[in-house]
């Protein structure tokens, strides 16, 4: 991830960066967070609290709920820009931060970090803790996980990435590796 980003941020140092879910705490310069899961967002923002004490620079905090107008805004007081259903892409997490960057105005939006293939998060440890903090919402397949990639669930995030890729974000969406830069191509 960390190669990834400075390899972006060369190609443009004054772009705006937006983190997706347990990234949020590796990453200190940021303009935005997303929570890919609603439920989760509270702790993302508590994980980014630790990880940078000093943390006062203001942030968006994104999260979506399919229906904006039953959004349980008291829930979750941290998250300051609700999305509805139509950043929902069936993409997984990456899929809605580019749904997010394009409404947002975004062009070139430039994945760093977010290969898609099975070869791990930038902190392992910590995925797997919030993975078990919130089991009692059910496990969710990590695109990231190699043990994973086989599940049906991550085979249709991969399917409906490849399409997006090929329609809606070509020319408009590039990433610096793995199968999200076999799909989008490099920046």
């Amino acid at each position: 991830m960390f190669e990834d980003i400075a390899a972006a941020r060369e190609l443009y140092p004054d772009a705006d960066t937006i983190t997706i879910n347990e990234a949020c705490g590796g990453v200190e310069n940021i303009q935005h967070m997303l929570a890919g899961h609603t439920v989760k967002a509270e702790a993302f923002v508590e994980y980014r609290r630790e990880k940078f004490p000093n943390w006062e620079q203001p942030i968006a905090v994104h999260a979506s709920w399919h229906r904006l107008n039953e959004a349980p805004r008291d829930d979750y007081p941290s998250v300051t820009d609700w999305h509805g259903g139509d950043v929902i892409t069936g993409a997984s997490s990456a899929g809605k931060a580019i749904q997010i960057g394009l409404k947002l105005g975004y062009e070139p939006i430039i994945l760093a970090g977010c290969p898609m293939n099975g070869s791990g998060y930038f902190n392992q440890a910590e995925t797997d803790r919030f993975q078990k903090a919130f089991m009692k919402f059910g496990k969710c397949r990590r695109i990231g996980d190699a043990a994973e990639q086989q599940h049906r669930s991550i085979q249709k995030y991969r399917e409906k990435f490849k399409e997006l890729s090929d329609t809606v974000w070509k020319g408009k969406v590039f990433s610096m590796s793995g199968y999200t830069r076999d799909c989008l191509g490099a920046p």
